[in-house]
């Protein structure tokens, strides 16, 4: 009777735990960040990509306790860098140079949360906020430096994935563009740098502890039926 009462302790607790925000920071495991020029013609090549690392946040609201179709979603603060150089020719006249670490990508601000559809697959739209470091060398020498929101909604996809248990590895997948305006005064021409994120990270979704503790609680009551049998026979 007492481990009854108890468990029907325990089962009370984890109700409301039950579609709470899960908090999860993600490894980055794959990445890839990707210089694009435009208006196109401008670059040779059209475009340059490297590797990133580092982690980036995202609160997950589960709707029965386990992340699937429908839940929303926000993405939360990052530490994404590239861990590779990226550098062009602009117009055959400079280069431009973005050297390793001198792209960070350090929080989001979702306008509204995004909603996971079919395949864990779904958009959010949020400003972004960068550190960013430019080098242009050439016919003029010129640093271009930029800490700040990109200051406009920009659209990311996302794709999240776990399988059917509570303790489980998720995976993300998030892809989206930075897009930075220069002006070349050699070229007495602005020009748009579209940075582009593509990265897959890991996280582990452990149990929540009410639940954990319902599990060991009910492995000890059945351990403690089964040795009464035994002793009653």
């Amino acid at each position: 009777m007492r481990l009854l009462r108890a468990m029907g302790v325990l089962c009370f607790a984890a109700t409301p735990v039950i579609g709470d925000e899960i908090g999860l920071t993600f490894d980055i495991i794959s990445g890839t960040l990707t210089m694009d020029v435009s208006p196109d013609g401008l670059a040779t090549p059209d475009s340059v990509s490297g590797a990133m690392d580092g982690t980036f946040g995202v609160a997950i609201y589960a709707s029965n306790g386990h992340i699937g179709q429908s839940d929303t979603f926000v993405l939360t603060q990052s530490a994404m860098t590239n861990t590779e150089a990226l550098d062009l020719s602009l117009m055959g006249l400079m280069t431009v140079n973005i050297y390793t670490g001198s792209a960070v990508f350090m929080d989001f601000a979702p306008v509204a949360p995004g909603h996971l559809g079919a395949g864990g697959a779904g958009t959010i739209s949020t400003d972004v906020y960068a550190e960013i470091l430019v080098s242009i060398t050439g016919l003029v020498g010129t640093p271009w430096e930029s800490n700040t929101w990109a200051g406009e909604p920009l659209d990311f996809d996302v794709i999240i994935t776990t399988s059917a248990g509570m303790s489980d590895t998720v995976a993300v997948n998030l892809h989206g563009t930075f897009g930075v305006k220069i002006w070349s005064t050699a070229a007495e021409h602005t020009f748009t740098l579209d940075l582009i994120v593509d990265v897959t990270g890991t996280a582990h979704y452990p149990p929540e502890p009410a639940l954990s503790g319902l599990c060991a609680l009910g492995l000890a009551g059945a351990g403690s039926w089964l040795r009464r049998r035994r002793q009653s026979r």
